[in-house]
């Protein structure tokens, strides 16, 4: 016994010794309080075991308590930090079946003991050495024991009396035999107080310890026994875990049925642990505690001894300080490796990132190269082809393909409301067969049989054979496309189309007339082998451009209007802007132009009229400071600026596109009617130029054209010396082909204002009147009328016969009106041939019906950004205009 004692003491002096060493380093509280719980149980267990072993020596004799042999125990450190260990519940009475039967008799005098006083050392101390405990202090019971200190006061006695009667019994409790080994089972040294059985009744020392450790069966029991219960001890019920798994028992679940939920979640820690048999009653009380289960309960379940001490060396090593430091570096290490891990793994996605953007860049440039090589090739065998174009003689026969497409940015096809539609009202370049040299090939999407019958009909009345000269091509992939796609690019993308192109102008002198010329239509004619009825692309893009016009009339010293176009940012742009009205204080109105716009799309106005700074500051020109005016012009300019086209930019989005894309700021002439004027072209390969016609624009919102009178009055003007300096500088750069010249007339004169390429759908009335044998004609190009789409195609004419809008085939006057597609669309055409008031007269007859065909419609603010000209706009117009004219 000496040697389990001091073997025991030694333990617990190397536990405080690496407990000393952690408090030095500075451990967290969590891990200190692991060590101490695990110190307190061992130190509880240790007195107590000490104390039953010295009142079962066989030569003890009572000694007085201030004079017994004094165990020392140091102050467990966990109080000192404040903190405490949760005492097990008091277990339940065992049921009425397990209770040893009462022996009837008469009710015998119990002597009651003096309770010792409280040692004074201990009540002054409660952490001092424990004395220790007698035979005498046993029979006075445990209450005895608890006040005179020697059962500490933590230490739950309830579970003590678990197996016998109640602690207040009638009759005398018999002691169980120790041979019924079924019942009782040897907990070991590990055991602690709460393992004693008590009863007011004396007991001798030797029934006290049967209830704590395994005595009573080792006296009782031979020694090849006792070497047995070192090994295994006895349990009521036991279970089994087999290889990691719980061996069900369903006798087992049904006796513990209320607290099965409990039990499970306590085998299931235990199959983590290890395998074994196991108690079961045990089992059940861990599960009926209200307290948290540790590690060391849950190892006192096992019954074999050998598996509970494996258990308790690892557990030793897992407290263990070297352990616990090892532990905290390793974990250290862990966090430290795993952040390298996770920052060197942020840093190679990364740079695989990075990688993937650099080499997709990299492909990108070399495609984009690549096309730039490929198309420059194409060019240039097409600018040779051009340059022997320039030789040929356009007097023989030939065939015209007619390719009527916008082409122009993505973003601007977008925004053009009917887009489709447009490039369908171009119908009128048929009247070029007007020459009996040309064929052509015109290309559009499928047609409506009456559209196309209602055409053959004009050409008759205009005295032209088609047969055998007109084909029409339509693009077999036009409805695989979006509906945003050009004309010319869906015929690049029909392989079939121009396969049929191919092989109706094979072996004949051939040439493209583009609209707008882009790319694409040099792409078809290189694809084709045939020339384009325009100059180069570059150059036409060029001067398309506002701002480059601009300069090439200087250059030409036409008339401009003053104006500045060369801006770098928004600041620039209030810059410069503000020289311009210091310059010219005069002026009332400026005109912001973006250089890719037509149509007035991209146009804007700046009045400063009514403004009062600004007429004070005119006041005194001498004195005007800049800085003074510059911030008056960037607080005016958001709020005078007027958009043509509000539905398509704000004013912010307006500037944005205007400094990206270029414009210019020009004056606007200080004249009660400004009106412009527009002169066709025709520069032909060889040199020579023809003016086709002249045309006084209609105009709504400032700047956007609706349409055009044809010809011209406002202007006298010797329109060929202002021609032939513009067609030799534009020849001599190889340019050719249809152009329009646009001037800006007012009180008698005239700025020059831009050029646009190609044969447009203006042109192409003109081309359909000379054929009709006139040059007088009001012309509106695109006219939408929701209430047409709900018609029918044959009431609409039908009605317009009863109302008088119909042309006399006779004397070639009167009105054409003509589909683009289907009446479903509600958009078509107004052509009214006859004097400029006359035509003026019909044109607002015809708008006035259509408005009664297809009802009164309001103006609807539309949420698609495009440009959207209202009817009852147009038709207002055309009122005012025919009111000016009558008088």
């Amino acid at each position: 016994m000496k040697q389990i004692q001091d073997k025991t003491y030694k333990e617990f002096a190397d536990i405080k010794h690496h407990i000393g060493t952690l408090q030095s380093q500075q451990l967290s509280d969590e891990e200190l309080s692991l060590l101490y719980e695990r110190l307190k149980y061992q130190f509880t267990n240790l007195n107590q075991q000490v104390a039953v072993t010295q009142t079962l020596k066989p030569n003890g004799e009572p000694q007085p308590i201030h004079k017994r042999q004094k165990i020392k125990r140091d102050k467990p450190l966990i109080q000192q930090q404040g903190k405490s260990i949760a005492l097990p519940k008091i277990l339940k009475q065992p049921s009425i079946e397990q209770r040893p039967k009462k022996s009837k008799g008469k009710l015998k005098s119990a002597h009651i003991y003096q309770a010792n006083v409280l040692n004074r050392e201990l009540r002054l101390n409660p952490f001092s050495d424990l004395p220790t405990i007698l035979d005498e202090d046993l029979n006075k019971g445990v209450s005895n024991l608890i006040q005179s200190g020697l059962i500490p006061r933590d230490v739950d006695v309830g579970p003590a009396f678990k197996r016998g009667d109640e602690l207040l019994s009638i009759s005398q409790v018999q002691v169980q035999n120790p041979t019924e080994k079924s019942k009782y089972y040897n907990t070991g040294y590990s055991e602690n107080l709460s393992k004693y059985k008590v009863a007011p009744q004396k007991q001798t020392v030797k029934q006290i310890a049967d209830y704590s450790s395994s005595f009573v069966e080792r006296q009782s029991v031979p020694k090849e026994k006792q070497q047995q219960t070192k090994i295994v001890r006895k349990a009521k019920y036991i279970i089994e875990i087999k290889n990691g798994h719980y061996v069900p028992d369903f006798h087992y679940q049904i006796k513990n049925l209320m607290i099965w939920g409990g039990i499970m979640h306590i085998i299931k820690k235990l199959e983590k642990i290890a395998s074994g048999q196991l108690d079961g009653d045990r089992i059940a009380q861990l599960a009926q505690s209200q307290f948290k289960v540790n590690l060391i309960e849950l190892y006192e379940c096992y019954i074999s001894k050998p598996i509970m001490e494996r258990l308790y060396i690892l557990n030793k090593k897992q407290f263990s300080a070297d352990s616990a430091i090892v532990k905290i570096q390793a974990t250290v290490r862990m966090f430290v490796a795993s952040r390298k891990y996770r920052h060197q793994k942020r840093i190679v996605q990364k740079v695989i990132r990075i990688q993937k953007e650099f080499r997709l860049k990299q492909t990108y440039v070399y495609t984009i190269n690549q096309i730039k090589k490929n198309m420059g090739q194409l060019i240039s065998t097409l600018e040779n082809r051009q340059k022997q174009f320039l030789l040929e003689d356009l007097n023989q026969k030939r065939i015209e393909i007619h390719i009527p497409s916008y082409s122009i940015k993505q973003f601007q096809r977008l925004s053009m409301s009917h887009f489709k539609n447009r490039e369908g009202l171009q119908l009128t370049r048929l009247f070029a067969l007007k020459d009996p040299n040309v064929s052509i090939i015109f290309v559009c999407a499928p047609l409506q049989e009456e559209i196309m019958a209602y055409f053959y009909k004009l050409l008759e009345v205009a005295g032209i054979n088609a047969e055998g000269r007109l084909f029409f091509i339509h693009p077999e992939n036009i409805n695989r496309f979006p509906q945003h796609y050009s004309l010319a690019l869906l015929l690049y993308l029909s392989p079939k189309a121009i396969h049929q192109i191919s092989e109706l102008i094979k072996g004949q002198f051939s040439y493209i007339i583009p609209m707008r010329v882009g790319r694409e239509e040099f792409l078809i004619a290189e694809y084709l082998k045939t020339n384009i009825y325009s100059g180069p692309y570059e150059l036409i893009e060029k001067y398309s451009k506002k701002s480059e016009a601009i300069e090439l009339f200087r250059q030409l010293s036409f008339p401009v209007a003053p104006e500045y176009h060369k801006f770098v940012s928004k600041d620039d742009f209030v810059d410069k802007l503000t020289v311009l009205i210091m310059k010219n204080l005069t002026v009332q109105k400026w005109m912001f132009k973006i250089d890719i716009e037509f149509n007035g799309r991209g146009t804007a106005w700046f009045s400063l009229e009514g403004v009062k700074q600004f007429i004070e500051i005119k006041k005194f020109p001498h004195s005007i400071e800049f800085k003074v005016l510059r911030e008056l012009v960037q607080t005016l300019l958001p709020i005078k600026t007027v958009l043509a086209f509000p539905q398509m930019f704000t004013f912010e989005e307006y500037l944005d596109n205007f400094i990206k894309n270029g414009g210019i700021v020009e004056a606007y002439p200080n004249a009660q009617k400004v009106q412009t004027i527009n002169i066709q072209v025709n520069l032909e390969n060889q040199g020579t130029y023809q003016i086709l016609n002249t045309s006084t624009s209609i105009v709504i919102k400032e700047m956007s054209k609706v349409g055009c009178i044809y010809p011209q009055n406002v202007l006298n003007l010797n329109v060929d010396s202002l021609i032939q300096p513009l067609a030799e500088e534009l020849y001599k750069q190889n340019i050719f082909g249809y152009f329009t010249l646009s001037l800006l007339s007012f009180n008698g004169a005239f700025y020059t204002k831009s050029l646009k390429f190609g044969l447009d759908e203006y042109i192409g009335a003109t081309i359909l009147a000379t054929a009709m044998e006139t040059d007088q004609f009001t012309y509106i190009p695109f006219v939408y009328h929701p209430g047409i789409a709900e018609q029918k195609f044959n009431d609409l004419f039908i009605k317009c016969r009863k109302e008088g809008i119909s042309f006399d085939i006779e004397k070639k006057v009167g009105t054409l009106i003509w589909l683009s597609d289907q009446i479903e669309k509600g958009v078509l055409s107004l052509l009214c041939l006859g004097a400029p008031k006359k035509a003026v007269k019909l044109t607002t007859d015809a708008l006035n019906f259509l408005q009664q065909f297809g009802g009164n419609i309001m103006k609807t603010n539309s949420h698609q950004k495009q440009d959207t000209f209202y009817f009852i706009d147009i038709v207002s117009r055309l009122r005012q205009l025919n009111s000016e004219g009558q008088q």
